[in-house]
């Protein structure tokens, strides 16, 4: 089981449509050897009108058969398991679109038009992501077999609409014709990133995600508006028709290749469209009067922005009514903290604007080769915190950010847990974001940039900055889990420990499915990564949900008392990079479920409890009950490993596993040893909690990762005394 991590919409939202198992599903049939995840591929279509009932197709490396659940990022939509009866899925090469399998699906009218993400629960296995795009237009698809290829070919399609394609092969394009009319404001938006981006097996030929480029030619068949990179490397052109007539659209690949996997879809409308609003944010409880930017707005600009009766703070795509019909959806934000508008004239530190702590800033960069200054006065040994969100709310700035005193010396700021004078990207995406601990007691100025000094009327960016103090985050591989009744599973975990904390942090799952629990754990001063075992009852029942990692610690304030505060983890998913290598991308959620039995039955570790001195070893027997069906090696380990690049670990600082250890297990051999060194700086913990891994490969890059009874490890001092603060 590849598992991998966090987000930053709240799991509360997250919702679970359960499916019931066609009949056709439970014969008894073998079990595949090599049981690895389900890997989604795209809907077809990839969109679905709000208010609409229809047929789906949703396309899988493996099958989809004893489907019983179905998971979106926010509730509402109802899908159903549709195909009559089982159906195959052999995986083929990395480049294959996978196997088609049907769902009946119903969206409310009032769903929120944005993109989803989907996973899916079978009785054997769980899913990968996918996505769907739920529009508020109707839903045209592509005509299969039919040439559409030129502007005399072009397909005919109306307005409004979402156009559903593909563009399958290499060098092909897609063309789209409708009738306009003079003065009619046309807006083309392209998502075909954005459907398919955290796609596992995207990877084909050495190309990844489609970079569409999007086309306008007017009745004379003359280009008169193009467009290649907006929303990532998804198109958008809007354009004001000049006449009467016939206007084709035409999308393609901007490098000519093409794959069964390049989804894409076209929102073609006439309504009122938002680049973003001015101000970006409102506060809990307030309602402020906000600009709308962008175009067929027909001088309706300024609407009202409610937060009165919020629930729920966070970003969050909204809608917006005005006269001549209700915008595109587009970033807004409800925030606890007060919130300000720069004017945009805080272009030096004479004209900084002042911020008091906590604050929220909307601004923009109204042109290039801007720099906006904020001032801020400090408290020696202060911590402060800076976000900045921009490309992460689908705008283009790429900025960059800094801290300077009075005489314009930079300080040194903290950026992805290290110290820089200069805060630009974190954990792909182009935002900024940084801590600063004040030097001195005085005013301090942050400064805002365009990395390429780019300004415009989309460059607008949110500015948070909060006083701060001792923190942490939770990161760690926690992507998907698939577990028997009986059985155990691991995942890891990993936590990043700022501004000088080192309080024990408790990891906890929340939501976890019926009949699954977790060995408690709590990280202590000086250890930053576990286990995370998860544990079926042999009388789990079949079932899923979708879960939420967190870490939760008391943190001292300022006023000298502790708070305890809770940090959800970041989750990202796997996908396949050029060469066979591993790649992240962040995505919204995690997924356990509890399924028929595995390729291992049973891992059994002893003993179950070990101490350790500095400079001691110990070693550890397993043993493993294969599935009658599976026959190839499996690999014990204590840490998750992918050739020499690490992306879990669960024994303490200091305490490794040796070179000693049997670790490989093939044919008849169903034992091997793990043999665990302390060495002589090795950090005291007390029944500290691991397991050992006994890993089957799935393919080159996939592993599921089992694990044993849990082992507890005591590592003293060096004259065998515990040191350790109590759990």
């Amino acid at each position: 089981m590849r598992c991998i991590t966090a987000s930053f919409l709240t799991l509360s939202l997250f919702f679970v449509i359960s499916i019931q198992l066609n009949a056709a599903d439970e014969k008894k049939t073998p079990p595949p050897s090599k049981i690895g995840f389900r890997q989604l591929v795209a809907f077809k279509p990839a969109a679905v009108q709000q208010g609409d009932k229809r047929k789906v197709q949703l396309h899988s490396s493996y099958t989809l058969n004893g489907t019983h659940s179905v998971f979106f990022d926010q509730p509402g939509i109802k899908i159903k398991f549709a195909e009559p009866k089982p159906k195959a899925a052999p995986r083929r090469g990395r480049g294959s679109v996978g196997t088609p399998f049907a769902f009946d699906i119903e969206v409310p009218k009032n769903q929120p038009a944005r993109i989803y993400e989907c996973r899916v629960a079978t009785d054997q296995a769980v899913s990968s992501v996918s996505h769907l795009l739920i529009t508020p237009f109707p839903v045209i698809e592509e005509v299969e077999k039919k040439d559409n290829n030129t502007f005399d070919t072009a397909q005919v399609v109306t307005i409004p609409s979402t156009v559903c394609g593909i563009c399958e092969r290499t060098e092909d394009l897609d063309c789209y014709k409708f009738t306009g009319k003079k003065g009619q404001e046309i807006t083309l938006q392209v998502y075909a990133q954005r459907v398919t981006e955290a796609i596992h097996t995207m990877q084909t030929s050495g190309v990844y995600l489609m970079d569409s480029i999007l086309t306008l030619y007017g009745p004379q068949k003359q280009i008169v508006a193009q467009n290649d990179n907006f929303v990532k490397s998804d198109s958008l052109i809007t354009y004001k028709l000049p006449a009467d007539g016939e206007y084709v659209f035409e999308i393609r690949d901007a490098r000519y290749v093409g794959s069964g996997k390049y989804a894409y879809c076209i929102e073609v409308s006439d309504t009122p469209f938002v680049y973003h609003t001015m101000p970006l944010a409102v506060q809990k409880g307030k309602t402020a009067e906000i600009k709308l930017q962008g175009h067929a707005l027909k001088g309706q600009q300024k609407v009202s922005f409610s937060a009165a009766s919020a629930k729920e703070t966070g970003w969050a795509q909204r809608t917006f009514k005005t006269p001549d019909g209700q915008t595109n959806p587009v970033w807004t934000l409800i925030s606890d903290d007060p919130q300000v508008t720069a004017s945009g004239t805080n272009i030096s530190t004479k004209t900084a604007f002042p911020l008091s702590f906590p604050v929220g800033v909307s601004a923009q960069l109204t042109e290039a080769e801007q720099t906006h200054y904020y001032s801020f006065k400090v408290k020696k040994d202060q911590y402060y915190y800076f976000k900045l969100m921009s490309s992460r709310i689908d705008l283009p700035l790429d900025c960059v950010m800094e801290v300077h005193d009075a005489k314009g010396k930079a300080h040194r700021i903290f950026v992805n847990g290290g110290a820089t004078t200069e805060a630009d990207d974190v954990l792909q995406t182009k935002d900024s974001e940084f801590y600063f601990k004040a030097p001195a007691d005085g005013e301090y100025f942050v400064t805002v940039r365009d990395l390429h000094d780019r300004g415009g009327q989309r460059f607008a960016y949110h500015l948070s900055a909060q006083p701060s103090g001792p923190e942490f985050e939770v990161h760690g591989e926690y992507y998907y889990a698939q577990i028997a009744p009986g059985t155990n599973m691991l995942w890891f975990g990993k936590v990043k420990r700022l501004n000088g904390f080192t309080g024990p942090i408790e990891i906890n799952i929340e939501g976890l499915p019926k009949g699954v629990t977790l060995e408690p754990v709590t990280l202590p001063a000086g250890v930053n990564d576990c286990g995370l075992i998860l544990k079926a009852a042999k009388d789990a029942p079949i079932n899923a949900s979708l879960v939420k990692i967190s870490g939760k610690a008391k943190i001292p304030g300022s006023d000298g008392k502790e708070r305890e505060i809770v940090r959800y983890g970041r989750i990202t998913c796997e996908i396949q990079s050029g060469g066979g290598g591993q790649a992240r991308w962040p995505i919204k959620t995690s997924i356990i479920g509890v399924t028929k039995p595995l390729d291992l039955l049973e891992v059994t570790a002893t003993p179950s409890e070990i101490v350790l001195k500095p400079g001691e070893s110990a070693e550890i027997k397993v043993k493993i009950k294969r599935s009658e069906f599976y026959k190839d090696p499996v690999t014990l380990a204590t840490s998750f490993m992918y050739f020499t690049s690490k992306f879990g670990e669960q024994l303490p600082p200091g305490v490794t596993l040796s070179k000693k250890s049997k670790t490989r297990l093939a044919g008849k051999t169903l034992e091997g040893t793990l043999v665990i060194e302390a060495s002589k700086k090795a950090t005291p913990v007390k029944r500290f909690p691991f397991a050992a891994m006994a890993r089957v490969g799935i393919t080159f890059s996939i592993t599921t990762n089992y694990a044993s009874n849990v082992i507890y490890l005591t590592v003293t001092d060096t004259e065998g005394k515990d040191k350790l603060v109590k759990k």
